[in-house]
């Protein structure tokens, strides 16, 4: 089976969102989906804490910039569940390297104000922030990641960062949906179920808001978005795996197609040399 790498990233505008999703990565806020008794384990390479990141956001950002411009670029940049668990601690440490190497190359050196390798959820993924702040002092997240065109060359270049590792770039093209690494590592962790049972005291109406002499409960159509997505959230690690799977199907039919076609190239070749000793 294939092992990809995978590489997501979120634009940040407002000092308040960076902020945000600052202390998430420095488990400086409740973080449900993390294994506290593993968080030891985090390990950070530029600053320290989300006040030293905020500080170097700071420094970078022009005094003149538009109200709704991108202040930050959130990456999320990790590998398939399986090669994890074959990789060496010499691999994985090179992979986490060779990810924020890319950055550097990308944005710049000074530009990753953060960058926090996360051991403590499902996943191993490094987590990494940047000042999207152009040669020339502009702030243009459009100029480094705007347009599909942009996307799929950092996908193939990140890809062929880390290929020595053993992993391959997605499938280009793929419309396979695109969703944060966490929420879908979360769904491959739920495991596969062949059903989803919905017990009868579900389908009784819930309590939404209790006061002194009044109570509002769900309605019909609160029920019914409840319940589905209590089924969606059971076969969530279902459909990410059958996901996975036919990314795999489709590759090896790639693959198929080419050695067909190799093989029909060499025929022709060898064919008038036939009977001859």
């Amino acid at each position: 089976m294939a092992n990809y790498a995978i590489m997501r990233c979120k634009k940040l505008t407002g000092m308040g969102s960076v902020a945000s999703a600052l202390q998430h990565c420095y488990r400086e806020r409740e973080t449900p989906n993390a294994n506290a008794e593993r968080t030891p384990e985090n390990y950070c390479s530029v600053s320290e804490s989300t006040d030293q990141a905020m500080g170097r956001v700071r420094e970078l950002l022009p005094e003149k910039r538009r109200k709704d411009a991108v202040l930050a670029v959130e990456y999320v940049m990790t590998a398939s569940p399986e090669w994890w668990k074959e990789a060496t601690p010499q691999q994985q440490a090179e992979f986490f390297a060779r990810s924020e190497q890319w950055l550097e190359k990308k944005y710049g050196k000074d530009r990753v104000v953060a960058a926090v390798v996360h051991r403590d959820e499902a996943t191993p993924h490094l987590s990494a922030f940047v000042v999207p702040l152009t040669q020339d002092g502009r702030l243009s997240a459009k100029e480094f990641i705007g347009g599909r065109s942009k996307m799929r060359e950092d996908q193939s270049t990140y890809a062929e960062s880390v290929k020595k590792l053993g992993l391959e770039r997605g499938i280009e093209g793929s419309r396979a949906t695109h969703q944060t690494v966490q929420h879908y590592y979360e769904s491959i962790n739920r495991g596969t179920r062949s059903q989803v049972s919905i017990s009868p005291e579900a389908l009784e109406p819930r309590v939404l808001r209790k006061g002194i002499f009044t109570k509002d409960v769900e309605d019909q159509a609160a029920i019914a978005k409840r319940l589905s997505q209590a089924v969606n959230d059971g076969f969530a690690g279902t459909v990410a795996m059958a996901s996975q799977s036919a990314q795999n199907a489709k590759r090896a039919r790639e693959l198929q197609k080419t050695m067909d076609s190799q093989q029909k190239r060499l025929q022709s070749v060898t064919e008038p040399f036939k009977g001859l000793s």
